[in-house]
């Protein structure tokens, strides 16, 4: 089996959209699996994001090669992936055009990312940002309806909580096909997961942050999708 054949194995294998270059480092030698990875960029199955950080692809109806989600979930991902502390990621619009806007608290940080048209930048805030009160309130209507993945990944900080596949994940994308869409848990349901998990919330309070969350997400997907473009060829 040649080494495109393992490297493509390799990838059918792994979860999610991100995929290091030092998870295939054992797979050959530092020359010929560069070879192999710009064939695989060049042939549109990878796209290279950063430095060593590549991302899988996804055809379209028409089968070109598509980024399988929207940057700022892309770069979460990543910044998670390297182990990179970070306080939000929020695409947002800047004099008309998409940009990634990445809050590093009190650190320095210069990775580069390349998004295409979309620009990636860094912000600093140095003071702590104010924290979700530890005990929610039982009452889920005054759970709050805007800015609800900001408010969870707040949260979840506080508590020091990863997630972690459980069996609550069935119950929660049950919730969101409650919420009318049929689609995987986002980094914000898997938080949510991660917080019923750790009892910092109960179930009523997930089902609400989670049907909150699903509600304000199909506000603005609309804006939130990557621009159709053809992925040039890089390693």
């Amino acid at each position: 089996m040649n080494l495109g054949s393992k490297l493509q194995i390799s990838l059918s294998k792994r979860s999610g959209n991100i995929v290091l270059r030092r998870d295939l480092a054992r797979l050959a030698s530092a020359s010929h699996l560069s070879e192999a990875l710009h064939d695989l960029v060049t042939d549109g199955r990878l796209f290279r994001l950063s430095s060593g950080v590549y991302v899988k692809t996804r055809p379209d109806a028409s089968g070109e090669p598509q980024l399988p989600a929207s940057s700022d979930v892309l770069v979460r991902e990543v910044l998670d992936r390297l182990g990179i502390r970070f306080r939000s990621v929020d695409l947002v619009s800047e004099a008309g055009c998409d940009t990634v806007l990445i809050d590093a608290g009190g650190q320095r940080l210069s990775r580069s990312f390349d998004l295409g048209e979309v620009t990636v930048r860094y912000v600093h805030s140095p003071l702590e940002p104010k924290e979700p009160d530890e005990a929610l309130s039982g009452d889920v209507d005054a759970l709050p309806t805007e800015s609800v993945r900001q408010f969870v990944e707040r949260l979840a900080h506080v508590h020091h909580i990863q997630h972690q596949r459980t069996a609550l994940d069935d119950y929660a994308q049950a919730v969101t096909r409650a919420a009318g869409d049929e689609v995987e848990l986002d980094s914000t349901g898997k938080l949510l997961v991660a917080l019923k998990k750790k009892r910092v919330i109960t179930g009523p309070q997930l089902a609400r942050l989670m049907t909150n969350h699903m509600r304000e997400m199909q506000g603005v997907r609309s804006i939130r999708g990557l621009p159709k473009r053809g992925l040039p060829a890089q390693h």
